[in-house]
């Protein structure tokens, strides 16, 4: 006849020293404290589960006390009971728990940053920073620590509604466009299971959007002022020369204030723009005209030594800042509803395309008009096509409208 197992008690489990060997007491129902030679002290539960004996281990005495024991072996009896695995089910949980602390893990913050630098490669550096700044100002205040897979389109509207309650509904939209890269990305790696923005009725949120047109000048007498304004501009010389430049290249005001000596072809009478400073991460070459290389002549004098064609005037090896241009377009009286620095891009624009073809313009294609101002073609076997066979005639009209704008000034 077996022997009677006898409860275990606080004050005998106390009372167990460590032996030689490691040995097990026992507590009943399949329940018994391991001790082992070190004196280290745990709780297994002994079961037999479709005719096989198994021991699962469930805590280290006394952090896990004996009704913490007994309890569980209940909770483990009461599974068997239903054709679970006690084992299998430990198993189950941990990796569960394993996922849940992945997710918790997984916050806006580490994905959209995660998402920020992969798409580094497709955007140009400024573009880059700007999806950075947006990122920071305008949805970290909201979602920042929450779980990715935990955001709900309420909270995606919220951001939302933020930005259009503070009348900057061109803001929201691209903000919805950049949370919609977020989510694809998050979705393609599997962080979340769905895009929520897809949900999301961008018009009943912000509103219908009302396209946006830089405001510029097409009248030959508001250009000749603008022009005359700036060969009379009191700043600074380096501003100055840039704004003396820019009507002639009408590139991205980042293009300009960060235009490197090393990318100035005076042999060839070429600007050669790397991708990764042109928002179509392609590579650019703008034909100069004569009047830019005279400009260029003019300022080499005095900033040659540094890396920037148009360096900061506060310090020479760092380029002019983002505010420099805007600024100086206000001190020449020309106000933000009137005239920005990209509003150059958009006279050219205007100008080329209304003298196209006529009497006393010129003779090239919308094509040369958009190659000129670097717009992306999408048909990629056609854009292959366009950069090698443009180039004659982006020099041809780059120079008609130098002379243009020449012709103008001196009405």
């Amino acid at each position: 006849m077996a022997k009677p197992i006898v409860p275990l008690t606080v004050t005998k489990i106390n009372s167990l020293k460590a032996k030689e060997k490691d040995y097990k007491v026992f507590d009943g129902g399949g329940l018994f404290l391991l001790i082992t030679k070190k004196g280290g002290k745990s709780w297994r539960f002994k079961y037999r589960f479709n005719d096989k004996e198994k021991v699962i281990s469930l805590g280290t005495y006394p952090s896990f006390s004996l009704k913490n024991a007994r309890d569980k072996k209940e909770e483990y009896k009461s599974l068997i009971a239903n054709e679970i695995d006690p084992a299998e089910e430990k198993k189950k949980k941990k990796a569960n728990n394993k996922i849940i602390e992945i997710k918790k893990d997984n916050t806006f913050f580490k994905i959209s940053q995660e998402w920020l630098e992969h798409y580094r490669s497709e955007v140009s550096e400024n573009y880059h920073i700007k999806l950075g700044r947006a990122l920071e100002n305008y949805t970290y205040h909201f979602l920042k620590n929450k779980a990715i897979d935990e955001i709900t389109r309420l909270d995606i509207i919220e951001v939302l509604k933020d930005l259009k309650a503070k009348g900057i509904q061109e803001t929201a939209k691209r903000v919805y466009m950049l949370l919609n890269k977020v989510f694809m990305y998050a979705v393609t790696l599997e962080y979340v299971p769905h895009n929520i923005i897809s949900d999301i009725d961008q018009k009943i949120v912000i509103g219908k959007r009302e396209k946006k047109h830089y405001p510029t000048f097409v009248r030959d007498k508001d250009i000749k002022a603008l022009l005359l304004a700036i060969d009379d501009y009191p700043g600074d010389y380096s501003t100055k020369m840039a704004l003396k430049m820019l009507p002639y290249v009408f590139v991205r005001s980042f293009n300009i204030r960060h235009c490197e000596w090393s990318e100035i072809d005076f042999e060839k009478e070429e600007w050669t723009i790397p991708k990764h400073k042109m928002k179509t991460k392609i590579e650019f070459i703008l034909p100069l005209p004569p009047q830019v290389i005279k400009i260029l002549n003019e300022i080499k004098e005095y900033t040659f030594e540094s890396k920037y064609v148009f360096p900061s005037y506060i310090l020479k090896n760092k380029p002019m800042s983002d505010n420099t241009l805007i600024t100086a377009l206000r001190r020449m009286g020309f106000t933000k509803e009137e005239f920005v620095p990209h509003s150059f891009r958009a006279m050219f624009s205007t100008i080329a395309y209304e003298n196209a073809n006529s009497e006393n313009g010129h003779k090239y294609t919308a094509e040369v008009i958009e190659a000129l101002l670097s717009h992306k073609e999408q048909n990629k076997i056609k854009a292959a096509y366009n950069r090698a066979s443009y180039v004659n005639g982006m020099r041809g009209l780059i120079c008609w409208y130098a002379s243009y704008l020449d012709t103008v000034k001196n009405l």
